[in-house]
């Protein structure tokens, strides 16, 4: 029999750590992870995968999905990938809000733009930019910013969105650059970044 683990109705980052802490106690070659949202759905593979196992998701309708997990028969080598997103020790620029600065909005939104294309035409260049609360909204459809994030992507510089952030503000569905994050990847990355500089 196959052991199952009932991650539904877990907030972020409940089911990946959850999963982590079942994948270091079981010696199962094969589990199940039920979860019921998509965000957790792509931290829980994003997160096997990243230790070198295989993940299959099987859609079991209603907003539920069955991942059949099966360990990889060499174990994954140890790295620096403490989370479902890798972790380098290098820069990461962690934006906290959608404008720069306090004040005007208006003005706010514009050197929020500015600064990140200067940030692409700068050097060094981040490893990883992470938005949280309302500053996901930069990520998405509709965002100013959105030529600067792809010039920035297009040179290697990884986008994570906080997915409860996405969800808590419906726009989970408009992501246009990078991935829908949790918790569990922000700590971790801010721990094992060689620098911060948060906005």
């Amino acid at each position: 029999m196959v052991t199952e683990l009932d991650c539904r109705k877990q907030t972020c980052p409940l089911p990946v750590v959850n999963t982590k802490k079942a994948m270091e106690k079981s010696t199962d070659d094969k589990f199940d992870v039920l979860v019921d949202n998509i965000v957790s759905r792509d931290n829980v593979r994003r997160f096997v995968q990243s230790q070198g196992h295989k993940v299959e998701i099987e859609d079991k309708g209603g907003g539920l999905w069955n991942m059949h997990v099966t360990r990889s028969p060499v174990a994954a080598k140890k790295t620096t990938e403490v989370g479902s997103v890798p972790t380098t020790g290098g820069l990461v620029v962690f934006i906290t809000t959608d404008q720069l600065g306090v004040g005007e909005e208006r003005l706010g939104g514009i050197l929020m733009k500015a600064f990140l294309n200067t940030l692409h035409d700068s050097e060094p260049k981040p490893e990883k930019i992470m938005f949280i609360n309302n500053a996901v909204k930069l990520t998405t459809e509709g965002s100013d910013v959105l030529d600067s994030l792809a010039a920035l992507t297009e040179d290697g510089v990884q986008i994570i969105s906080c997915g409860t952030c996405l969800n808590y503000y419906g726009i989970l569905d408009k992501l246009k650059f990078g991935i829908a994050g949790n918790m569990y990847d922000i700590v971790n990355n801010l721990l094992e970044a060689g620098k911060v500089i948060k906005i």
